[in-house]
């Protein structure tokens, strides 16, 4: 990254660095690690990119999301190396089962540490890939509302490239890069784009009793992390929040609603230990009428996710209550996100470092939900154990708080044999029987 200067004039300094796509694409050579953090792929600087396929060999690229540029195919493999991290997007899932596609775990608050602490077997960022808004009067070019690492990556990188999108929303917190700090800037006019919020009418009951469950368990002053999902992501619209008063926030991520409940009052951050009165997410807004309230809006402070996805700082937030989804728990206490089995169907996303946070937090709460059924009920999300080569994310030790839509099971300082009726009792009634009888010759004499 070119170093920063706020000296330069900024109008000057922008005109200078404006190119068409394929000249940023040209600054990719053969053998370099192209980053692009999450919701930040360049259409039009990708697609130039994928033109060039015939000239370059052994490009990585690496993002949560990898756009399918025509390069998911074996015979692309000698222009393109491809890894996907921490979390798995819909359509790359085909990707990585037909292994066009590499995956790489990790922690986020770890993302830079083996580039940082071993550069000679890592390497550095060869060239960051961005989306950003228009510059201010000043120059500064802002990331909006999703920053993750945008920024820190950007400090890492030796070449930094922009594409401009006229509706990105300016943000505040750590969210700005300055032209100088550019080396190419490819100018772009896609309007704001914004998902509306669901109809709550539209959630099944399974979301609905889910959510009355979780309502039970939230007080007055707690601090939220709502983790990504299709049963988490329901909660804030089916009324699992609103019975609560001066809630606050420190999270990785919003989901649909989580803004209304700040429109509300209902989310205040009056009581928050680190940040008062600040809602702080490394990425914010679901709708546009979410991105329209968020812009300019120095309530909202997002950050880079080292700082949020750190247990150390999540920590420090009492009565922290984290809600995040399983796939499947076993009936030790074991919790599954990727799959069942070694197939890997989700990432982990920030959920490990927030359970471990709001396990050490004073008063904190680490809660997992998950449907009782999967597969048109067919069959149990709670196992009696895992299948033979199961990706565990959560070993039993970190077990804190189960929710089904059969209830809320308690395994924190529980023993084994307490945790199999904590567990059996929010079962599908279908599958109790199965999994008792499998507890008894598991763990009974």
């Amino acid at each position: 990254m070119a170093k920063l200067d706020v000296c330069v004039d900024p109008e000057t300094t922008y005109r200078e660095r404006v190119c068409e796509a394929h000249e940023a694409a040209k600054l990719v050579e053969s053998g370099n690690l192209i980053w692009m953090p999450s919701s930040h792929q360049p259409p039009a600087i990708l697609a130039a990119l994928a033109a060039r396929e015939a000239e370059l060999e052994d490009v990585k690229i690496r993002s949560v999301h990898i756009p399918n540029m025509g390069w998911f195919r074996e015979d692309a493999r000698k222009a393109w190396d491809l890894q996907v991290q921490y979390a798995i997007a819909p359509d790359n899932r085909e990707a990585l089962a037909q292994r066009l596609i590499d995956y790489q775990p990790f922690h986020m608050i770890n993302q830079h540490k083996a580039m940082d602490t071993r550069p000679e077997e890592e390497g550095p960022i060869d060239v960051l890939m961005l989306v950003v808004g228009p510059p201010d009067a000043k120059g500064w070019l802002c990331v909006g509302n999703s920053v993750w690492d945008a920024v820190t990556s950007a400090r890492r990188a030796r070449k930094v490239v922009v594409e401009i999108s006229a509706g990105q929303p300016r943000t505040c917190g750590d969210s700005c890069l300055h032209v100088s700090q550019l080396d190419a800037i490819v100018e772009g006019d896609r309007p704001r784009l914004g998902s509306p919020d669901p109809d709550p009418a539209s959630f099944p009951e399974v979301d609905r009793r889910i959510a009355d469950h979780v309502r039970s368990l939230v007080r007055d002053g707690d601090t939220l992390q709502i983790g990504l999902g299709k049963h988490t992501g329901a909660l804030p619209l089916l009324g699992a929040f609103d019975d609560a008063n001066d809630l606050g926030f420190f999270s990785e991520l919003t989901v649909p609603g989580t803004i209304g409940l700040v429109r509300r009052g209902t989310i205040t951050c009056k009581y928050v230990e680190l940040n008062p009165y600040h809602f702080v997410s490394c990425f914010a807004g679901n709708s546009l009428e979410d991105l329209d309230y968020i812009e300019d809006n120095p309530f909202f402070q997002l950050r880079s996710y080292e700082y949020t996805n750190d247990p150390k700082v999540i920590a420090q937030h009492d009565r922290m209550l984290t809600l995040n989804g399983a796939l499947g728990v076993d009936l030790s206490g074991q919790i599954s996100v990727y799959g069942l089995g070694p197939t890997i169907y989700s990432g982990t996303g920030g959920q490990v470092a927030f359970h471990l946070g709001a396990f050490l937090s004073k008063e904190g709460r680490a809660v997992t939900l998950l449907p009782s059924t999967a597969k048109n009920g067919t069959i149990s999300t709670i196992v009696p154990q895992f299948p033979k080569g199961q990706i565990v994310t959560l070993s039993r030790e970190l077990a804190d708080t189960v929710v089904t839509d059969y209830g809320v099971a308690h395994l924190l300082g529980k023993s084994l044999r307490e945790r199999c009726d904590q567990l059996i009792n929010v079962a599908h009634p279908d599958h109790r029987d199965f999994l008792r009888a499998e507890a008894k010759r598991l763990y009974w004499p």
